[in-house]
């Protein structure tokens, strides 16, 4: 058995830990589409790492009922932005869950909290989460508000986040995302030149990589800086779930960073093809506060150079670690992207993808569930 296929027994162990299966539900808005975007993504894997220990129904209030964008194993039961409707309450009640958690597209904004207190009046035995993925601020009026609206628990990915809302009066808990870590693995030296080759990039030359949102609050603006120092091959692997900037994406492509603007399904590929990792994000409106690709690049243990961004220092350590560096300006990781490309290490010799280990999906959804479940104790 290898190291990280042990990780994953060990983690699986950890979510059936619970004397007996549990019933258990997650709820979102719009699960549709490519599963290319933070939340959306976030929700339905966690969903996936629950069920295979715990009776787990996924619903949804928007969306499609057929079709390629209708995701599978996802029941959609419509429902106003209020969350006011007999067919949720119904639907609720039918599955009677033990902890339900409520995925909020828009993170703990006023409404969101609104929602949950809805939630709650329909499954009044039931531990409501609301995961809160991006940081948010509010008015005093709605501050004084959402005192009165706060779920069970609050579960947000940022220390500063966390304190904020507990001061507020919320049960708040800090919550990592996860990672696939036997999807996002890294490969050996031949099979990146293979993977390079078919997706039309020069298999010998190195790679930089972004994956997120083609839009200018991301800081995607740097790749074309990267592409300027002649670092290699940048590569911009966009989300289709998102807004694209179409003069963005020429400006960057006039520049020489290869724009990746469809949906990619094996989007694993181009972290084993890469050299470098680069997360630019500053804003946390761009990004959910513990970002997916960052932990999907250490997994397939490539040199990370990103800000010091929401969560991430917490999940790391504040200081550079192995593979890992943190940067606080565009400038600073522009250089330290250069000094990472010309000593870049042979694959799977990083280090980053002991970083990621301990964030393996079914060891998330631990976590979640254990925080939950302590709240009917």
């Amino acid at each position: 058995m290898t190291a990280s296929s042990a990780q994953v027994v060990s983690a699986r162990a950890k979510v059936g830990a619970a004397e007996r299966r549990r019933r258990l539900c997650v709820l979102s808005e719009d699960l549709s589409g490519a599963p290319d975007e933070g939340v959306k993504n976030f929700a339905l894997a966690l969903a996936r790492a629950l069920a295979r220990a715990h009776d787990t129904a996924v619903l949804a209030t928007e969306g499609p009922t057929e079709g390629p964008g209708a995701p599978p194993g996802v029941r959609l039961v419509r429902a106003p932005r209020t969350f006011l409707s007999a067919g949720l309450c119904a639907a609720l009640r039918q599955q009677r869950p033990e902890v339900l958690f409520y995925v909020a597209r828009a993170s703990t904004t006023l409404w969101s909290f609104a929602r949950g207190w809805v939630l709650k009046r329909y499954c009044p035995w039931a531990v409501v989460v609301l995961l809160g993925l991006q940081t948010r601020l509010h008015g005093w009026l709605q501050r004084r508000i959402i005192r009165h609206l706060a779920p069970d628990v609050v579960a947000v990915q940022s220390p500063a986040g966390h304190r904020y809302l507990a001061a507020l009066g919320c049960a708040a808990e800090l919550v990592p995302s996860g990672v696939d870590i036997e999807t996002f693995r890294p490969v050996e030296p031949e099979r990146r030149r293979a993977l390079r080759a078919e997706y039309g990039l020069e298999p010998n030359a190195p790679v930089v990589l972004h994956v997120g949102h083609l839009q200018a609050g991301r800081g995607v603006g740097v790749l074309a800086e990267l592409a300027a120092r002649g670092v290699g091959q940048v590569v911009l692997v966009a989300s289709s779930s998102t807004a694209q900037e179409a003069a963005l994406a020429e400006e960057l492509r006039r520049a020489g960073v290869t724009v990746v603007a469809t949906y990619q399904p094996h989007v694993e590929h181009f972290y084993q093809l890469a050299d470098c990792y680069v997360f630019p994000v500053a804003c946390s409106e761009n990004s959910i506060d513990a970002p997916l690709s960052v932990l999907e690049a250490c997994a397939c243990d490539l040199p990370v150079v990103s800000t010091r961004f929401g969560g991430l220092p917490r999940l790391f350590g504040a200081a550079d670690r192995a593979g890992l560096t943190f940067v606080d300006t565009p400038a600073e990781l522009v250089e330290a992207t250069v000094r990472r490309c010309q000593c870049a290490p042979p694959s799977g010799a990083a280090g980053t993808r002991a970083l990621a280990l301990p964030y393996a999906w079914e060891a998330v959804g631990a976590r979640l569930l254990d925080l939950a479940l302590r709240k009917q104790r």
